[in-house]
């Protein structure tokens, strides 16, 4: 798309210095945006960006990035010269962590042999095992319990299921000598039947080599799957082969965070972060999760530096590891330097997608102090989109900034630091359609976007950094810094506090307490699927045939049945209640992505749930 519409409405204001790139004078007096910087900025951020150009190498020349892979240390140290090259201060990799095992996932390859010929795609979690060559077998029905296993002829062949085997019989059928295991790929819904979402159990890395899976899981897209499984109802006995290119690797491997600086002048000892997280799952090659929000942060340092910002505060840009895995990098970033947090003025974070920025959610004290920065974007910017007719940006107030474990801002909001999230519009249905699926590639990228976002970020970072003092942390915090976007829906939806699967803090008056539930529950199955990672919870949930879904708890000695209705359920990542505001990793209503919000919601009020049931 032409970049000339978006230019024309400023290109009238730039002044011929700063076509030239002559670095604009500090901010004088109490202004910490004064129009020809501001104009500076957006001359750089739309009329010369280069964030596409990043995001184009990032995706292309990296790939995906998982944590604990090779490809993620590639994106660390290619992000790292990514920074030299324009010129900040302090570049550098910081360490957050250390796993026992790297694991890499190279090509993917299923196809039916017999009775006909059909290429099927499909997919593995990450730490699962690999195939060790092109390995051929029949597909055979995975036997119902264990009495079923010794009478079952499985040597040598596939295993496919609908409804996962309990541990035993896993353990046992791996014993007779299986190729491995076929099952149906999660999670498709009516609106996209082929969606393929794969995630992983990182705690794998943490074991000995000697303990890694031997044993292929594989997921099959689900319209291959249907067709397969079919062949086997069918008895048509049908063949197929499988590679699957995973491979352990015997580290240690370090696991790091890109750090890069603007330094400060008056302030150096104060802070304004701008972050995103580098990482991403390895299905493809992470776009917009969070290929975009990498792209905007490397391309808001470029901006900063080629317009000569001379920042009060220090600038700090932070590209994140292992927030998929729990926002593990951003939450080592918090405890490394807790002692300076009270000097962090606030973190401006972009993740969940390719939409454009439209505004922050900020206390009402934050807003007085935020409007001087942004009070030239109205002249300066126009919406990417021709059909909005709302403000091009806004800082909506909200009674207090808190969060979940939606993104890595919550890292900070939980150690009392002003996370900022940016609330995104547009066109891009992340959700549902690109968040951890087979189609988070280039192609679903929006330049203007991209652009936008990308200037929006570099001016805030410069003018709250030019402010005159911190910004206000009246009621900045809660909601907790880990577990990622899996951990805070299920935790939003049931209005619980959750450590992994373990209800730490019912809610007077929420779901969990409505279904009877106690401090100290643990979730441990759903429809009689053993629950072994919370990403599984409304994956099987949505798989369970019928109207109810029933949900197992443990409580000391005993375990409790609880009937929900489906229709309870999220119908898709995030979505928020009639009657609760959207968490911080909800989408919106209008489709768009989220900004920080007071409270996580989940689908439903709870009503018409059958009491709990012992036995």
């Amino acid at each position: 798309m032409s970049t000339l519409r978006p230019l024309l409405p400023f290109l009238l204001f730039v002044p011929l210095a700063w076509a030239q790139d002559v670095p604009p004078p500090a901010p004088a007096g109490d202004d910490p945006m004064p129009l020809a910087v501001a104009q500076a900025i957006v001359e750089q951020g739309i009329g010369k960006s280069q964030v596409m150009r990043i995001l184009r190498d990032l995706t292309g020349k990296v790939g995906h990035r998982l944590t604990g892979s090779d490809n993620f240390t590639k994106g660390c140290e290619w992000a790292r010269d990514e920074f030299k090259a324009l010129g900040v201060s302090n570049v550098h990799l910081e360490k957050w962590g250390e796993w026992k095992l790297a694991w890499n996932r190279g090509a993917w390859i299923g196809r039916i042999v017999t009775p006909e010929a059909r290429e099927m795609y499909v997919a593995t979690e990450a730490w699962t095992a690999g195939t060790k060559g092109l390995q051929k077998g029949a597909i055979v029905l995975a036997p119902a319990n264990e009495e079923a296993v010794a009478g079952a002829a499985l040597a040598g062949n596939w295993l496919v299921y609908k409804k996962r085997p309990p541990r035993a019989v896993r353990a046992k059928c791996e014993a007779a000598g299986i190729l491995g295991w076929v099952y149906r790929a999660g999670d498709p819904d009516k609106n996209f039947p082929t969606r393929v979402r794969v995630f992983g159990n990182n705690q794998t890395a943490m074991k000995s080599i000697d303990e890694v899976p031997t044993i292929p899981e594989i997921a099959v897209r689900a319209d291959d799957f249907d067709a397969l499984f079919a062949m086997v109802e069918a008895d048509k006995r049908p063949v197929c082969e499988f590679d699957v290119q995973n491979a352990f690797r015997e580290g240690p491997i370090a696991l790091d965070n890109v750090i890069a600086e603007i330094p400060g002048t008056t302030k150096a000892d104060e802070v304004v972060i701008v972050s995103a997280h580098l990482d991403s799952w390895h299905q493809v090659t992470g776009t917009t999760d969070n290929g975009t929000g990498t792209a905007t942060t490397l391309e808001a340092a470029r901006i900063l530096a080629a317009i000569g910002a001379k920042p009060m505060r220090t600038i700090r840009f932070c590209l994140w590891g292992g927030e998929e895995e729990g926002l593990l990098g951003s939450r080592g970033y918090v405890q490394k330097h807790r002692t300076e947090m009270p000097k962090v003025s606030a973190v401006f974070n972009h993740d969940t997608g390719t939409n454009w920025a439209q505004s922050l959610a900020v206390t009402e004290a934050m807003k007085v102090q935020l409007e001087p920065v942004f009070r030239h974007v109205p002249a300066l910017l126009k919406a990417p989109d021709a059909d909005w007719d709302k403000p091009v940006f806004e800082l909506r107030v909200v009674g207090r900034v808190s969060g979940g474990g939606g993104s890595d801002h919550a890292s900070f909001l939980a150690a009392g630091v002003p996370g900022l999230d940016w609330n995104l519009k547009g066109r891009s249905n992340y959700f549902q359609h690109t968040w951890h699926t087979q189609w988070d590639t280039i192609d679903v990228a929006i330049e203007e976007y991209q652009r936008h976002t990308a200037t929006l970020v570099a001016m805030a970072a410069l003018g709250t950094a030019n402010l005159p003092g911190l910004l206000d942390r009246q009621n900045v915090g809660g909601g907790g810094g880990g577990g990622g976007q899996s951990a805070a829906l299920v935790a939003g939806w049931f209005e619980s506090e959750m450590d992994d699967l373990k209800f730490t803090k019912v809610k007077p008056n929420g779901r969990a307490a409505a279904l009877g539930l106690l401090n100290g529950d643990v979730l441990k199955a759903v429809n009689g699927n053993e629950v072994e990672r919370v990403r599984q919870v409304f994956q099987f949930a949505r798989e369970t045939e019928g109207d109810t879904v029933v949900f197992t708890f443990g409580r000391a000695d005993k375990t409790i049945d609880v009937k929900v209705p489906k229709a309870d359920l999220p119908q898709r990542p995030g979505r928020p209640s009639a009657d609760a505001q959207p968490g911080p990793d909800a989408p919106r209503r209008d489709g768009s992505s989220p900004g920080n919000s007071g409270a996580s919601g989940g689908g439903g009020n709870g009503s018409g749930t059958e009491p709990p049931r012992d036995r």
